[in-house]
């Protein structure tokens, strides 16, 4: 299942009729500029005292590879980006697309269209279930507060699921279930990062692990 924020692909979650199923988000969003085991909560792995507490159901798990940097700024602007990427699974997986810590990491374009991928998917009667991972995340441009992280996604055992049956929408694995995003992030007044723009590349090959 891919998703990616502004061409947001849900590739192993297949359809009722085996075609994959695609979760569409805030697709070709425009960039905005800056001028200045059991549903147990799951904290961000960076340890940090204040992260956000996912309560992922037990059957949905969410991958982020972080390395620290050595650079403050730029493992905040990571963190908070991990953060993002958490709470568009939970929204999904909760079929809630008006969750606070997704108010909290997510603004403009970015926000309003995950909101319109996770609304399709509710009208669908569809969640989500299995494994996402991200991985190979970097900060590669910052000024002031604006950032570009540049990231993986890997969906190969990422699926739909109905919500009322809780029948698992399998498909095979794909090229397409590798994505290559490259995320937008604005620092927010009280000193938070927030995703505002995500483009994003299905069948990266940069991305493919197999």
């Amino acid at each position: 299942m891919a998703l990616a924020v502004a061409v947001t692909l849900l590739t192993a979650c297949g359809s009722s009729d085996d075609e994959p199923d695609r979760i569409t988000g805030a697709k070709d969003s425009a960039a905005e500029s800056d001028d200045s085991p059991s549903a147990s909560p799951s904290p961000a792995a960076d340890g940090d005292a204040d992260a956000p507490e996912f309560d992922f159901p037990e059957d949905v798990e969410v991958e982020v590879e972080s390395e620290p940097t050595g650079d403050g700024a730029e493992d905040a602007i990571l963190r908070d980006h991990g953060y993002a990427v958490q709470s568009i699974r939970l929204g999904y997986a909760k079929q809630d697309p008006r969750l606070d810590v997704l108010e909290q990491y997510l603004g403009g374009n970015a926000l309003q269209g995950w909101r319109a991928g996770i609304d399709k998917f509710v009208a669908d009667g569809k969640t989500v279930s299995g494994t996402v991972r991200y991985y190979d995340r970097e900060v590669t441009s910052r000024k002031g507060g604006v950032a570009t992280v540049e990231y993986c996604e890997d969906q190969t055992n990422s699926y739909a699921k109905m919500a009322d049956s809780g029948k698992v929408l399998k498909t095979e694995p794909s090229p397409d279930d590798f994505i290559r995003h490259v995320s937008t992030m604005r620092s927010t007044e009280d000193g938070r990062w927030q995703m505002v723009h995500e483009s994003d590349e299905q069948g990266a090959a940069q991305c493919r692990t197999s």
